[in-house]
Formats: structure tokens, sequence, C-alpha cells
């Protein structure tokens, strides 16, 4: 009888066939958590660059702020609605990528899309700042996934190479 860690090549038809299956699930399962952890950092990304390529400058003042926790044990959510103007009138809107709150009536350099009032992050950040890169903790899981991803993938390619030892039969 087969075990479950033997190679898949001297493994009985069905228990390849079941081992196939379950390494095609963990793959999958693999390459859906690497996309769902990366998603918020592609969408930045995009907002960034739509802000470098047509994003003006303003100054907002930070109205209060306030922090949340979300559910990763280090990880808080920074909200501080701040306001500026745009096109010669105020806009009020919570100034995303904030390391740390700051203090009520502090004001922040911040860059707007002026097609998208909504997207407001600090111009130091959409110019070279930490969260404008992929230095992030949900790209750091995302590459310890695609680490697994990819042992998973050579140790069934060395399995599926190796194939039965001549002299060796499958017991039934």
């Amino acid at each position: 009888m087969a075990r479950l860690w033997e190679p898949a090549a001297t493994a009985p038809r069905g228990r390849r066939g079941r081992r196939g299956l379950a390494v095609a699930a963990l793959s999958l399962g693999l390459v859906v958590l690497i996309g769902f952890m990366l998603l918020p950092t592609w969408e930045r990304q995009r907002q960034y660059a739509g802000l470098r390529a047509h994003g003006v400058t303003a100054t907002a003042t930070i109205a209060y702020c306030a922090t949340t926790s979300n559910n990763r044990p280090a990880s808080v959510v920074v909200t501080c609605p701040g306001t500026f103007e745009l096109d010669g009138r105020p806009v009020t809107e919570d100034i995303l990528g904030l390391p740390r709150p700051l203090q009520s009536g502090d004001r922040v350099a911040v860059m707007v899309d002026p097609h998208d009032p909504h997207t407001v992050y600090p111009v130091a950040d959409v110019r070279d700042g930490y969260q404008s890169g992929w230095l992030t903790q949900d790209a750091a899981v995302a590459a310890v996934a695609l680490v697994l991803l990819v042992l998973v993938a050579l140790s069934q390619t060395r399995a599926a190479r190796r194939g039965p030892k001549p002299g060796r039969g499958v017991r039934g």
C-alpha cells in the first residue's frame, strides 16, 4: 500500500490522482491568496500613478484623527479628514496613507486627483514614501505564499521525474 510520503510516480494510480488533485487545490488556493493580498497594493499603485500623472498639490488642514485596529494585531488604520481647496472651493476628504495620527489643526501637503477628489494622499507618500512601494505587510505575505507555491511545484516536478525505482514494485 502506498503511503502519503511516497513519490507520486510510485503511488498507485488512484492515489496519484488524489495527490494531484490535492496539489492542484493547494496551488489554486495559494494563487488566490497571492491575488487577494496584492489587490490593495495594485489599487494603490494605480491611484498613485494617476496622482503622479495629473494630481495637484494642496495644503490640507486636519479636522481630527481617529485610529482603529483591523483584524491584524499590528495593523492600525488611521482616519484623518482634512480640508483643502480644489478649483477654488473647499473640499473635505479623508487623507489616505497617513502613517500616524496628526493633531487637529495640523497642516499637511497632499496630492489630490482633480477628477476624483476622494483620492487624497500625502505628497511625500505619493512621490517616494514607504507605502508607495511594494514593501507592505500584504506584499510580504504574498511573497511567502509565492515561495510556497514554487516549492510545491518543484516538489511535484521532482517526484514526477524520478518515477518508480527499478526493482521496486508497488505493492497492491
